[in-house]
């Protein structure tokens, strides 16, 4: 059993903690608003819209209601065995989403969540709905030991002429790290993996051809059409259209533009 200093047990304490916490949004004065239903159809096409378009989870907290919209794509369908729509009646919040997260990350996400309510409540109405909070969280998959690293943000939608808080939207998608920031990377919607950096420049090596490769090296070197036509013993034209190809291939306007990505490619 996990206990704070003052002997507590931590389960509980974190459980009564999140409660406190959950009143905040769902104890609001809410007022009657016509409008509601609309918004509400708004937010979870939102949501829905978002599952489809990065496979990741989306989330609309009804908090009037106290109940929340789940849509999943394929990376939280694979990752949490969640289905791609369900509805929690009994809860605002996503607990089925937080029960793979590792508990000292929640910790730190009630403290985000803490902070970002109380930042809102001092903002206008109209400013409420133009902020939102981020954490990286890292989640367990289904059955298994192993952690996926997650972008969590949460924002609010709408609020009611009082200022409190009607609908909020919670969206997770795959974190992927890199050693080097400058590094773009390719991630497995599916399952939140990174792409090993040598499958892709595998990849990278087989746009150009050999001979085109040839070209633009020479081509990086300063070397004009006739002489890289003599020194490889080809005709100019056939120069010319290699250099087209090679434009073509790497889409890019010119071959001052084509060096540089070929160079940041490692292809020359």
């Amino acid at each position: 059993m996990k206990l704070l200093r003052n002997g507590v047990n931590r389960e509980q304490f974190m459980m009564k903690q999140e409660h406190e916490l959950k009143s905040l949004l769902t104890k609001q004065q809410f007022e009657t608003s016509d409008n509601k239903e609309l918004l509400l159809a708004q937010a979870r096409a939102c949501a829905n819209g978002y599952a489809l378009a990065t496979e990741g989870i989306a989330v609309v907290s009804d908090f009037q209601n106290n109940e929340c919209h789940i849509y999943s794509g394929k990376f939280g369908q694979t990752i949490m065995n969640l289905p791609k729509y369900m509805v929690d009646s009994n809860s605002a919040f996503e607990d089925i989403v937080f029960s793979h997260a590792k508990e000292n990350e929640l910790i730190e996400r009630h403290v985000l969540e803490l902070r970002f309510f109380n930042f809102i409540k001092e903002l206008s109405i109209k400013e409420k709905t133009e902020f939102s909070a981020s954490c990286i969280l890292s989640f367990y998959r289904t059955g298994g030991n192993d952690k996926v690293k997650i972008l969590h943000t949460t924002r609010y939608l709408s609020c009611s002429a009082n200022g409190s808080v009607l609908l909020g939207l919670c969206t997770y998608i795959p974190y992927p790290v890199s050693h080097n920031r400058q590094d773009g990377i390719i991630v497995n919607l599916l399952t939140g993996e990174t792409v090993g950096r040598d499958i892709y420049e595998a990849n990278d090596r087989k746009i150009l051809s050999q001979r085109q490769l040839e070209i633009l090296s020479l081509l990086a070197k300063g070397m004009p059409s006739k002489q890289i036509a003599d020194n490889l013993n080809i005709s100019i034209y056939t120069v010319n259209r290699h250099r087209q190809d090679i434009l073509a291939a790497l889409k890019v306007a010119n071959t001052a533009a084509a060096v540089e990505i070929a160079l940041r490619m490692n292809l020359i």
